[in-house]
């Protein structure tokens, strides 16, 4: 009897491990979160001419989250989420890395890549948890193009920063807004953030009709020697999360075949569509 041929083809392979969700361990750091919230926290009572607003937590408030063993009624796990007293905190910035992020409001969630360092690593973008698309950030970006209110073409797939700050001695992860990364590039521009002490502040803005609150940095002066070795210790910790990403990037492989003439055809119809 003539034997089968019974083994999968590598095309096979490829299309399983894009329906397949891929851990993101490797490059996930668990972490304790420091945020400050943009707008007021607020509970709405009554309705009509008794409607009453009474603001919980206002804007500016500075807040850390994490794992206390806390769990909802539905017994799942929760973070904790502690306000912080007083308009200003102080930190050491220990180091600074980005994500892709845009939220699609006809799934109503969000599509987003892994934390990574550069333009020229190739990177997942998300769904679900699974893999829809493989590319640079400058690719990924192109698949997404959207205008400016002056009319310039952008990306709705935004550019995060993730700032690892050290708050009361303990390491956390700290998502900025799109209006406080600008401040914080600024700020980083001028100075090594992990060589001082960074007071956090934040002050309001208006951009339209949204009004909101901004982070802002200042420094403090130097860190001290103490400071320094706790700096240093967590800058190697991160470090080295740095080089197993870049190992896993690479591992898994590049973009397909067509992305690149994908991602020219989308570009090409953006441009036309403006012109």
């Amino acid at each position: 009897m003539k034997k089968i041929n019974n083994e999968i083809t590598t095309e096979q392979i490829n299309e399983l491990n894009l329906a397949y969700p891929i851990s993101e361990d490797s490059n996930r750091l668990q972490l304790p979160r420091f945020g400050c919230i943009s707008k007021d926290i607020v509970e709405e009572t009554g309705s009509g001419k008794n409607k009453k607003i009474t603001i919980i937590q206002p804007s500016g408030t500075f807040f850390t989250e994490k794992d206390e063993g806390e769990v909802n009624e539905d017994g799942k796990k929760v973070w904790t989420k502690t306000y912080l007293e007083g308009e200003m905190q102080d930190v050491q910035i220990v180091y600074h890395r980005r994500q892709l992020r845009k939220f699609d409001s006809s799934l109503e969630k969000f599509i987003s890549s892994p934390i990574f360092d550069n333009g020229e690593q190739i990177i997942p973008l998300y769904l679900d948890k699974q893999i829809i698309q493989r590319g640079t950030q400058a690719q990924l970006q192109k698949l997404y193009p959207a205008l400016t209110q002056k009319g310039k073409p952008t990306s709705d797939l935004r550019e995060e920063t993730i700032l690892y700050v050290i708050y009361n001695g303990e390491l956390h992860q700290m998502n900025l807004s799109q209006s406080s990364k600008w401040e914080f590039k600024l700020y980083a521009k001028s100075i090594n953030p992990s060589t001082v002490v960074t007071t956090l502040g934040s002050v309001e803005e208006t951009f339209g009709k949204n009004t909101y609150r901004k982070v802002t940095f200042k420094s403090a002066g130097l860190i001290n020697r103490d400071q320094f070795e706790v700096v240093k210790e967590n800058q190697t910790i991160l470090k080295a999360t740095v080089e197993s990403d870049q190992k896993f990037f690479l591992a898994a492989g590049t973009p397909d075949k067509d992305f690149d003439k994908e991602a020219a055809e989308i570009e090409a119809s953006a441009t036309k569509a403006l012109n």
